[in-house]
């Protein structure tokens, strides 16, 4: 049965809302799960398998246990080597998780700036997103292989604030489960409420990249825009950098209920 636009965004709005959405970890930063969206399919996304969070290089002993009991048994670091020589990971030297490097800027972007000076922030942030798509495509790629591993669930993945690299996986994660857009953008646009700190972003509110603390749900549309005119589409995309069918095959079905 199809339902109306206003009952689809009521339905959005629980799902974005879920009581189970917060993974409350004192120590911790925007760290949320990635189940319960439904799908175009009319399925849902799985609880307890794909969570996304903000720095862990101060997560409490307790709030380290604490994602362990959860279920995760793999972290992916996203960051630079500088981020993570100066606040190390906790689990970077653990017994217990399985730890994973897939930096996704490097020191490709070092120099970058957006070419746009009059663009709205969004639109700015959103072309970071896009120039980051095509030029590290092949740590995505990798990124993707990690999560289609056989015999393996429960995955935490982070970036900084968890609100750009982080964003870019959740929204490759969310499209292979066929989540519709509009909620993959409130998805993304989430971490303006879960983010405590707004200075894990250290760039001054006068200086001219201000542009890049911003989370508007229409950065990611931008995104998704991209991925559709140059490729096809976000899956399409992964295709493109190497990730095989039967790869999406194994994402989709830790993801989907």
């Amino acid at each position: 049965t199809s339902i109306s636009k206003e009952e689809r965004y009521i339905m959005s709005q629980r799902e974005l809302e879920h009581p189970d959405r917060q993974i409350n970890l004192p120590s911790g930063e925007n760290v949320r799960d990635m189940g319960g969206y439904q799908t175009l399919a009319g399925h849902t996304t799985t609880w307890r398998v794909f969570v996304r969070s903000g720095d862990m290089d101060n997560l409490s002993a307790a709030d380290q246990q604490a994602l362990i009991d959860y279920g995760i048994t793999t972290v992916i670091d996203l960051r630079m080597r500088k981020e993570r020589d100066t606040s190390p990971n906790v689990f970077a030297k653990s017994d217990t998780i399985d730890f994973r490097i897939h930096d996704f800027w490097g020191r490709r972007f070092d120099d970058y700036r957006s070419a746009n000076k009059t663009a709205p922030a969004h639109q700015k942030l959103g072309d970071l997103y896009c120039a980051g798509l095509k030029k590290s495509g092949f740590v995505m790629a990798d990124i993707m292989d990690t999560f289609a591993e056989a015999n393996r669930s429960g995955y935490a993945f982070h970036c900084r604030s968890g609100k750009d690299r982080t964003g870019l996986v959740a929204m490759m994660l969310l499209s292979i489960a066929e989540v519709p857009e509009d909620v993959i953008c409130a998805d993304y646009a989430l971490t303006a409420d879960y983010l405590r700190h707004e200075a894990i972003n250290p760039i001054e509110a006068n200086k001219p990249g201000i542009w890049q603390r911003t989370c508007e749900p229409e950065t990611m549309a931008h995104t998704l825009g991209f991925l559709r005119r140059e490729y096809g589409g976000p899956v399409a995309y992964l295709s493109k950098m190497g990730v095989r069918d039967e790869s999406l095959d194994s994402i989709k079905a830790k993801i989907v209920t």
